[in-house]
């Protein structure tokens, strides 16, 4: 049964930009940093597809004015600078956002407060673990668990880091909780003996 949101958690994704870009054309004059960058804030349910494009207001640029200087530190688009980030964040919006029962300014701060909270690449670099190498599967998500007391969830395009989600419960203030086993792509090199990712 959906909670009174229309949904029942929330899935933060966090790109790491070096492995993003080997797989997607990303334009040459946007930096690529070694830190993981938010993708999006996703209303998500447990039994069916998440709720998508619930309404058809569009985001007004002007409401999150307050706030574009951070939007742009921490969540920029790949595909083409600063230009293209207000399309980036449009695209969420409408995607996502329309169903996150928030106003638009609320629903971006509510991201990047979440964002704001831990330093994945931070964690596992503390632990160990750092771009440029081989790790691992079983490694790189117990860091995290360790570091966050929950599940995360890995996304990888053909062995390579590209993205880490954490969920989310919809209290007030949203609390980590474990994400479902899900396997959105294939996080291993099938050539090792241990399942491992590479981290770019």
């Amino acid at each position: 049964m959906l909670s009174v949101n229309g949904f029942d958690y929330w899935m933060i994704a966090q790109t790491w930009p070096p492995g993003f870009c080997m797989h997607e054309q990303c334009a040459a004059t946007v930096p690529k940093p070694y830190k993981f960058t938010v993708h999006g804030l996703w209303p998500s349910t447990y039994r069916w597809s998440p709720p998508l494009q619930c309404t058809r207001t569009p985001l007004d640029l002007s409401m999150i004015k307050p706030i574009d200087g951070e939007l742009e530190r921490v969540w920029p688009s790949y595909f083409g600078g600063n230009k293209k980030n207000g399309e980036f964040w449009k695209h969420e919006w409408w995607k996502h956002g329309t169903c996150s029962n928030l106003q638009q300014l609320d629903y971006f701060k509510l991201t990047l407060d979440i964002y704001a909270r831990n330093d994945l690449a931070k964690i596992l670099e503390n632990a160990g673990i750092s771009h440029g190498a081989l790790y691992p599967i079983h490694q790189v998500i117990s860091v995290l668990r360790a570091s966050l007391g929950v599940r995360p969830q890995l996304k990888c395009i053909k062995g390579d880091l590209v993205e880490v989600r954490l969920c989310l419960n919809t209290n007030t203030i949203p609390q980590y909780i474990n994400c479902a086993n899900i396997r959105y792509s294939d996080c291993e090199f099938e050539t090792l003996p241990v399942p491992s990712l590479r981290f770019p």
